[in-house]
């Protein structure tokens, strides 16, 4: 009585759980750390059947029991709170299997130490690539950017901008067109301001009169003093025309006069107005769109056009939309007045492996739909994953990554093949059926199988 008290008191002095059933797969042994693990008492589950407590493919001691070999496993999850490393060994006695045992080793702290020490690091990347960019080049302060591809971009702007050939951005919606038409200006060095102009928001009938100005009494309704045009705003500076390719055909021809020969009238003017300004003009539309257009002069692309400067979408340069994500988490949690949030290696691969069509605009909409309604220090994936269903994207993001830390692939196949199942049951309207017949298995074994998996 006295020993089996000390062996009990032995194994009940390390944080461990102990498990111990016999050749007919009885729970003969229980301790009081696996009790507190798994919420469950000690005449609760001895001289079960351990298939009647834990669901059989979970089972590491079973394995070793009907196997007679010893086996391991890290970083299992026990509970939805627990992490444990298992070892299971058989017990023999002269050659005989008698039973099996298990212990599992409490690893949570140390696994809750490290995702602290990850979420360190991520919020030390966010203020490094911060500092970087308010140490960076001033013209070039608002373009965030880690990829050689935008470095190479940044040399050609310098080059381009200090000259004074007209400049022709292109590249998708979103991609900050106007952010690299402010670095090209303030590198200029001109002494005038930057007049943008957006070519699509302007109507026909008034595109005139707010690219050239006009006089006194031009038009009924016409400021009395007249008023200063685009050209004139941007006398000694840059005009920006962006969205150009939406430019009037008619306002077309005449903006090609004022290029070749530097004057034009103000609208109801008499007096012919000399004009000096650098042109930047960009556009979301492909040159050979452009080209081919029934409602663009390839003459006039051909003018605009002396240097193309093309700004490539966020899916072909990858290494920097982790920077822009950490650069508007950043800015937008000091907006929002929050502690700055933990992004977990998933969601950084998840945002990595979007194609972002709508680019860095689209980026921070998602960003700040992150920090509003995430709770706590972490960034919440669900609310990344409602938003690719939205915008029917979610099937274009791969579901699975190598886990961090050992998995047997028994495991990792299960949880490939859970996810899966549930998610041909959900795009099915949970119709049993159908979902079966997608997945090429009968509905009694994708009954046991939901089972199984507890979907």
């Amino acid at each position: 009585m006295i020993e089996k008290k000390m062996i009990e008191a032995l194994i009940n002095f390390y944080n461990h759980s102990f498990t111990i059933i016999d050749k007919d797969e009885k729970l003969i042994y229980w301790s009081d750390r696996a009790s507190e693990i798994f919420n469950l008492k000690h005449e609760d589950v001895i001289g079960k059947d351990i298939k009647e407590v834990f669901s059989e493919d979970q089972l590491l001691i079973l394995e070793s029991l009907r196997e007679n070999k010893s086996f391991e496993k890290k970083r299992h999850k026990a509970t939805p709170d627990i992490y444990v490393d298992i070892k299971a060994e058989p017990i023999t006695v002269d050659g005989e299997v008698l039973g099996a045992v298990v212990s599992e080793v409490d690893v949570t702290s140390q696994i809750k130490k490290e995702k602290e020490m990850e979420a360190l690091k991520s919020k030390v990347d966010i203020l490094s690539d911060n500092v970087k960019h308010l140490n960076n080049d001033n013209h070039f302060k608002n373009i965030i950017y880690k990829s050689s591809i935008m470095e190479n971009l940044k040399n050609q702007i310098e080059k381009a901008a200090h000259t004074d050939a007209n400049i022709l951005i292109t590249g998708e919606t979103g991609v900050g067109k106007e952010l690299f038409a402010q670095a090209i200006h303030k590198t200029s060095g001109l002494r005038g301001d930057l007049i943008p102009l957006n070519c699509g928001a302007i109507p026909n009938e008034l595109f005139e009169s707010e690219l050239f100005g006009y006089d006194r009494g031009a038009f009924t309704g016409a400021n009395k003093e007249g008023n200063k045009g685009k050209i004139e705003l941007a006398e000694d500076g840059t005009l920006f025309l962006d969205e150009i390719g939406e430019m009037p055909l008619d306002m077309q021809v005449k903006f090609l006069r004022i290029l070749q020969e530097r004057k034009y009238f103000k609208l109801g003017g008499k007096k012919e107005m000399t004009t000096n300004f650098r042109l930047v003009s960009a556009t979301n539309k492909k040159i050979t769109e452009l080209l081919s257009s029934e409602n663009f002069r390839s003459d006039l692309l051909y003018r605009i056009n002396v240097i193309n400067i093309h700004i490539p979408p966020l899916r072909e340069r990858p290494d920097d939309i982790e920077s822009l994500f950490y650069y508007y988490l950043f800015q937008l949690s000091d907006k929002y007045n929050t502690d700055l949030m933990y992004a977990d290696q998933e969601l950084l691969r998840q945002i990595r492996e979007y194609e972002w069509p709508g680019n860095a605009r689209e980026l921070i909409n998602v960003v700040e739909r992150l920090v509003i309604f995430s709770n706590g220090s972490t960034l919440d994936n669900d609310i990344f994953h409602q938003y690719l269903q939205e915008v029917g994207q979610s099937h274009n993001i791969p579901a699975y990554s190598v886990p961090a830390g050992d998995i047997e692939l028994k495991e990792y196949v299960d949880r490939l093949e859970a996810d899966y199942i549930r998610q041909v049951i959900e795009n099915n309207d949970h119709n049993i059926e159908k979902s079966a017949a997608v997945l090429g298995i009968s509905r009694p074994t994708l009954y046991s199988k939901i089972k199984k998996f507890k979907l």
